[in-house]
């Protein structure tokens, strides 16, 4: 039943019936507040209906939400993972590098310590003929002063030269 219909409505006259003065004020009393309470229904309509919207909106950008998070946790777990990775892989190379370094420097000591006893050789060796040359020089001295005394008895008849 509408508004409309209790606010059109009329009641035949009786001879013992209500009083038309009591009836019909307390009619527009209850048609009035009819009205007031379809405006206040459709009032709440709106505003659930206002509601149900940005609900919706809000649900919307709840899921948006969760799904950034998500999507920010595996892209931050993909960078710690690359980050450890990264990590791993210039440990490694270092310890490639540093391997490198020692075998090159192990590799320098046993070839200056080659050289250091090429050289201990070389100054045995040079010691050896310098002794040896000596010796001869010294023999040949020997030699030569044995028999320089010779030389000058059989010439002592010879002027010097000048």
């Amino acid at each position: 039943m509408e508004i409309g219909e209790i606010e059109a409505r009329r009641f035949r006259r009786r001879l013992m019936g209500f009083d038309p003065g009591d009836v019909e004020p307390y009619l527009r009393a209850l048609t009035d507040e009819l009205y007031r309470l379809k405006a206040e229904n459709e009032s709440f309509q709106r505003d659930v209906h206002n509601l149900d919207l940005a609900l919706k909106e809000h649900r919307e950008r709840e899921k948006t939400i969760r799904a950034v998070l998500v999507s920010a946790q595996k892209s931050a777990e993909q960078v710690k993972t690359n980050a450890e990775r990264q990590a791993r892989l210039i440990v490694s190379e270092a310890e490639v590098k540093a391997e490198g370094i020692l075998k090159e420097a192990s590799n320098r000591l046993i070839r200056m310590e080659q050289e250091m006893s090429e050289l201990r050789r070389n100054r045995v060796q040079f010691g050896a003929r310098m002794r040896s040359l000596l010796d001869s020089f010294r023999q040949i001295l020997d030699d030569d002063s044995k028999q320089a005394p010779l030389k000058n008895e059989e010439k002592p008849d010879s002027p010097e030269p000048i």
